[in-house]
């Protein structure tokens, strides 16, 4: 009982049996980790608002794309050869595309970056286009339901950053887009979703 206290984890029981049936039974101590978990949601929220915002390219920006790249690829800072893969979906990954897998700001210059797809969100070598949104709205609601399911302050520390960019970008998507995305993924869309979520895609 001590250790789960001091440690906040479960000892050869699930993450549920250590929240409902330990920590619970101490009333003093489920105050003392709701502070807690409010302070690093909020300290979470507030990271992922504060580092830069994944770059978007609408539905307008493509179309304007194909008839004039130059003025596109200068608007979104890219070499217009880049520009061209990104519209021929060459560069995805899982939320974006990557339009500079080498020099980006999570590993060293020249390597092929090591980072979780997660990371795309706040990357300044991402951009976000239409084609992207139904796996960025399946992963934000599984992100949701997963809330649900995991040990509050581990779900703070894992998803709460990567949830509130996501709710961001969102919130700059026409509802109905957003709508249609949610209506419209594929099976094959979902199962990137799931893969991505359940670690599948990492470099191990």
């Amino acid at each position: 009982m001590t250790f789960v206290e001091l440690h906040q984890m479960p000892v050869a029981h699930t993450e549920q049996t250590a929240v409902t049936s330990y920590l619970a039974r101490n009333r003093g101590n489920i105050t003392e980790y709701r502070k807690v978990v409010a302070a690093t949601l909020a300290d979470e929220v507030t990271k992922a608002r504060t580092r830069g915002a994944l770059a978007v390219m609408s539905a307008r920006d493509v179309q304007r794309a194909r008839t004039d790249p130059e003025a596109v690829a200068a608007e979104q800072q890219l070499d217009v050869t880049v520009l061209q893969q990104v519209l021929a979906k060459e560069l995805d990954t899982v939320l974006a595309a990557c339009t500079d897998n080498r020099h980006g700001p999570h590993g060293p210059p020249g390597a092929p970056c090591p980072a979780s797809f997660m990371l795309c969100l706040g990357c300044e070598c991402a951009r976000a286009l239409p084609h992207h949104l139904p796996v960025q709205v399946l992963v934000h609601n599984r992100l949701a339901e997963r809330r649900g399911q995991m040990d509050p302050l581990q779900w703070a520390e894992r998803f709460a950053a990567p949830h509130a960019q996501l709710a961001d970008l969102l919130d700059q998507q026409d509802e109905a887009a957003v709508a249609d995305a949610r209506r419209g993924a594929t099976d094959a869309e979902r199962s990137l979703a799931e893969r991505f979520l359940n670690r599948e895609l990492d470099l191990r």
